[in-house]
């Protein structure tokens, strides 16, 4: 796999730009943070950036580009976690792809619950120009079925859409067949499929939440490294001057180290019933 750096190198240095300064306290509000990264609206930035990812000038011309600003600043904060720096490079890359494409075909700026589904599909069908490699005899036709499986897995919720669980065992089996059960890809597509599937904080919730029957053959500890970093600096990156900025990452760190048992326990459970 490439890196962000390498395929991104001005989006990738722009982050770094501004994780140095929030790690510095530099901006007392929105408004000098949001100039700062208002070059991802010029017309070049976007032009270079959706020739690497398929999709980008969607999320940069829609709604003023708020979803491109937002995932600029979700990268930004995911470099300056814990979870991220103290990581290994494999695991570090991971997470900054899952955060570069983890809103791909997102429609609007903050409740879109459906979105992490259809931002799969989108993502599977450019990761192999980005060096995710597919497995031996897997080809366009494989991905495309893929693709088309996860992006027809909503249904209506009152007005929205919502994500559906009900083909999600074929749609896991089927990233283990294009990519392997412990990839990178399939560490990175789960974050993007995923990051609005786990319990967050009380006050508000995800729509669709995984059973622990569904966690039982979805997720990994590791695939939690990134996931759980993804779901951080998704979150932090909407509070970053509230009061409830600290509170939230507390309940959220909380939140994934109750994923983290629950799988542990599910794991345990298995292994218990089939000796």
């Amino acid at each position: 796999m490439f890196t962000v750096k390498e395929k991104l190198p001005d989006f990738w240095n722009l982050s770094q730009k501004t994780a140095f300064a929030l790690r510095a306290g530099k901006f007392p509000d929105w408004k000098p943070l949001i100039q700062q990264i208002k070059p991802l609206l010029d017309e070049s930035f976007i032009e270079s950036m959706d020739k690497v990812i398929s999709g980008w000038r969607k999320i940069a011309t829609l709604h003023d580009g708020q979803t491109a600003f937002h995932t600029l600043l979700v990268l930004s904060l995911c470099l300056n976690l814990p979870e991220y720096t103290l990581s290994d490079e494999q695991t570090c890359m991971e997470i900054e792809w899952a955060a570069v494409l983890h809103d791909l075909d997102k429609n609007l700026t903050r409740s879109d619950p459906a979105h992490p589904f259809r931002s799969a599909a989108v993502v599977s069908r450019i990761m192999p120009e980005l060096g995710f490699e597919l497995l031996p005899n897997i080809g366009d036709t494989d991905l495309e079925t893929w693709s088309n499986l996860v992006m027809s897995a909503q249904r209506p919720d009152g007005e929205k859409m919502i994500h559906d669980h009900s083909s999600l065992r074929e749609i896991i089996d089927g990233v283990y067949k294009c990519w392997g059960k412990d990839s990178s890809a399939a560490r990175v597509l789960k974050a993007v499929l995923l990051h609005q599937s786990l319990p967050t904080v009380k006050e508000w919730n995800n729509a669709v939440l995984l059973t622990d029957e569904e966690l039982s053959y979805t997720l990994t500890l590791s695939d939690m490294k990134v996931l759980g970093t993804l779901m951080l600096a998704d979150s932090d990156s909407w509070n970053i001057f509230s009061e409830v900025r600290t509170s939230y990452l507390y309940e959220l760190r909380a939140s994934t180290a109750e994923t983290r048992s629950r799988i542990q326990s599910v794991v345990k459970l298995g292994e218990s019933s089939s000796k």
